[in-house]
């Protein structure tokens, strides 16, 4: 089987073996372009953003494989649990191929051990609703970032990015500009 597009893997302050594991588990599916980033953020010792090249489906977890996701999940779980208080901000979005879904992005910032765990848990569980949520954005959305609600333990629409440098935020069941 041929290899996809690439996927991009930036990333700060993580040891030289959470960048193998994340390197060859990514490039077991996909070409891949690993970035050293200098840190952005005083509030975070390390970060993790991998852009996939594949939309947020069903067939993500086909291409990719689950061992695949189980594997990066868990380094992101150890580096988290390693970091502590410390902390460890990481990004997973994913883009469709074909520009023809709005790229999905799922941002864990949480300093909290159990509500970072059960972010990067859900984030599987949402292949059925997140199409339906996508159904509802904005027309010319490129980009759609989800929040994790630390309290209810959900993933929900948080902004929609247009085309046309409109940002749109999702409240009670609406966008709005």
């Amino acid at each position: 089987m041929s290899k996809p597009q690439t996927a991009t893997f930036r990333h700060y302050g993580i040891s030289p073996w959470e960048i193998e594991v994340l390197y060859d588990t990514l490039r077991r599916t996909f070409e891949v372009e690993e970035i050293q980033v200098q840190p952005d953020d005083p509030q975070y010792v390390s970060m993790i953003e991998i852009a996939f090249p594949l939309a947020y489906d069903e067939a993500f977890f086909r291409v990719f494989t689950m061992p695949s996701w189980f594997k990066v999940k868990g380094v992101i779980k150890d580096v988290k649990r390693r970091r502590g208080k410390k902390g460890l901000k990481a990004f997973l979005r994913f883009d469709s191929p074909s520009g023809s879904l709005p790229a999905v992005t799922f941002p864990l910032m949480t300093k909290g051990d159990r509500q970072f765990e059960m972010g990067i848990e859900k984030i599987e569980y949402l292949v059925d609703i997140v199409p339906t949520q996508l159904r509802s954005i904005p027309p010319g959305t490129q980009e759609v970032w989800f929040a994790f609600d630390d309290l209810g333990y959900k993933w929900s629409p948080s902004v929609a990015k247009s085309s046309e440098d409109r940002n749109y935020v999702f409240k009670n069941n609406e966008w709005k500009t």
